[in-house]
């Protein structure tokens, strides 16, 4: 049985594959070494879906989103803006839970990601976002990939990209995200936390040992026989 914020459930259906979540803050490569992961999985004959961080499922919730991610003119007080990202995840995990029937999901961000950017951004507290998932049984990846790179590294890659830059995509506010990220995942996180691979991914990552390993955890990812969401 399982929770979403207005009902309970029954989850009859099991899988074995797995759910893996990279995080990081911008810049950090995620885009990248989601690319070679997929094509590690993919090239063992294992099907994967790619995923973003929002499902877009919910169009109030994803106004809301995208009026604060834009640093649009809004009167969204933070009640909404956490209901927004809630309401946003709990359709995302279902929409995860009916891939994984059948094959791994990669997701780019995910709840911790949410967490990390509404602390620094609005003040509401990383812990009181993941508890709060916990609580409603939000599905919770096998293996977070957590890519850990200097803060000045990866605002360079930002401007690197030679795109307009979000009002969040800045030395000072990346390193405020690192150091709730590294708080939430490595230095004091919750004891629901799946396993964290922390990967460094700084020059020649994609080319040396530090990809081996993460190719090894991957491979490592016990996924449990767990029990998914039923379609309606």
């Amino acid at each position: 049985m399982i929770r979403t914020a207005d009902r309970e459930i029954p989850l009859p259906s099991t899988t074995n594959h797995s759910f893996l979540a990279l995080e990081g803050v911008d810049g950090s490569g995620k885009t990248t070494t989601a690319r070679l992961i997929a094509g590690h999985v993919r090239a063992q004959g294992r099907p994967l879906s790619r995923i973003g961080q929002h499902s877009w499922l919910d169009p109030q919730a994803a106004r809301v989103i995208i009026d604060v991610r834009e640093d649009r003119p809004h009167r969204h007080d933070h009640r909404r803006i956490t209901e927004a990202y809630f309401r946003d995840k709990q359709l995302q995990a279902g929409a995860i839970g009916d891939l994984l029937r059948d094959r791994t999901v990669l997701s780019d961000r995910y709840i911790f990601s949410d967490a990390a950017y509404l602390e620094v951004l609005y003040g509401i507290p990383a812990r009181e976002t993941l508890d709060r998932h916990h609580a409603h049984g939000t599905l919770l990846p096998d293996l977070i990939v957590y890519l850990d790179v200097p803060v000045g590294l990866a605002a360079d890659r930002v401007v690197s990209r030679g795109k307009s830059m979000r009002h969040y995509e800045n030395s000072y506010t990346l390193d405020k995200v690192s150091r709730v990220y590294r708080a939430l995942l490595l230095d004091d996180p919750p004891p629901y936390l799946p396993p964290v691979h922390v990967f460094r991914n700084t020059a020649g990552a994609h080319e040396d040992g530090r990809m081996r390993a993460l190719y090894r955890a991957v491979d490592a990812v016990a996924a449990p026989g767990r029990a998914l969401l039923e379609t309606p």
